[in-house]
């Protein structure tokens, strides 16, 4: 009662389907979960290993987001973008949407820049700062642990598609922070 425990998630291949056909976008996550005396859990510390792209994401909690690229780490940050009309949005693909795709469409058209990209490195890209937002329906957990402390740790948040935080909600929602509301309620259809 009362004491800290820990349990480690890992994806072994994040981005299998890339890695079947080739393409270059496929992680090792590795991320270490906290669990509080209450039940309550948290990431605490997250990787990202890429091999194909020479790069490794890695967090710990309180200690900042790093990437490591050629040899050389350096601590990332999100961006400052502030209106979606200027943001870039990185999703997987429009499957399992569902209610949710016609307000995710209209939140697509309104955008600087789209792409569909998925997988742990449309995350990634917001926790550097070079996409704003990273929407993805339907996740594990292992598909996000790692991740959400990494953009955590660069100063963004990690929800999932109701806002709800952390990697826990079978889907996973990264941005600047800025951004996180106007996403959240862009996406959730009004009743």
């Amino acid at each position: 009662k009362g004491e800290t425990q820990r349990y480690w998630v890992i994806d072994p291949i994040d981005g299998t389907k890339n890695f079947m056909r080739g393409v270059p976008t496929w992680a090792c996550l590795i991320a270490l979960v906290e669990v509080q005396g209450d039940g309550s859990e948290e990431v605490v510390v997250g990787v990202a290993s890429s091999p194909a792209l020479s790069r490794r994401w890695f967090a710990s909690k309180g200690q900042g987001a790093f990437v490591t690229f050629n040899g050389v780490t350096k601590k990332i940050s999100v961006s400052q973008v502030s209106t979606l009309s200027d943001a870039s949005i990185a999703y997987s693909d429009f499957i399992h949407f569902g209610d949710r795709l016609e307000a995710f469409q209209k939140m697509l058209n309104n955008a600087w820049r789209t792409r569909g990209m998925g997988d742990f490195w449309s995350h990634m890209l917001v926790a550097e700062g070079a996409v704003d937002v990273a929407i993805e329906p339907t996740l594990a957990v292992w598909d996000m642990a790692a991740l959400d402390i990494i953009v955590r740790e660069a100063g963004g948040v990690f929800t999932n598609i109701s806002g709800q935080p952390g990697p826990f909600g079978g889907s996973g929602v990264s941005t600047n922070g800025v951004l996180h509301n106007a996403v959240i309620n862009g996406i959730n259809p009004q009743g």
